[in-house]
């Protein structure tokens, strides 16, 4: 894992309800070396519907993220899920600059 790269990630899927999806998911990502750190879920029963969410860091991953993408959408057609994975993106730095009126910057503390 290149140590200039963001170390987290966050999962999203969403699928028709059935056993072992949360099982599968962590064994996908436990098999490539991510660490879950968040996971969040919840089944809508009156539509048959699975949705979670998970946080998990790649510093230690033991493959690619090719192969742990790869992995996630072998998983996600088994499943028929709908997933998006989203890499955490380095900060950047900004300026803002406005005028002395109030009006134009709001400040919350």
């Amino acid at each position: 894992m290149n140590a200039s790269a963001p170390s987290l990630a966050t999962l999203l899927v969403s699928c028709p309800d059935r056993r072992g999806i949360v099982a599968a998911l962590a064994q996908v990502l436990y098999g490539h070396g991510a660490n879950i750190l968040d996971s969040d879920q919840h089944t809508d029963a009156e539509a048959g519907l699975f949705f979670q969410r998970l946080r998990f860091d790649l510093a230690e991953l033991m493959t690619d993220r090719v192969a742990l993408e790869r992995a996630i959408a072998e998983l996600a057609e088994r499943f028929q899920m709908q997933y998006r994975l989203l890499y955490q993106a380095k900060r950047k730095r900004v300026a803002l600059f406005v005028s002395k009126y109030d009006h134009c910057l709001y400040a919350r503390s």
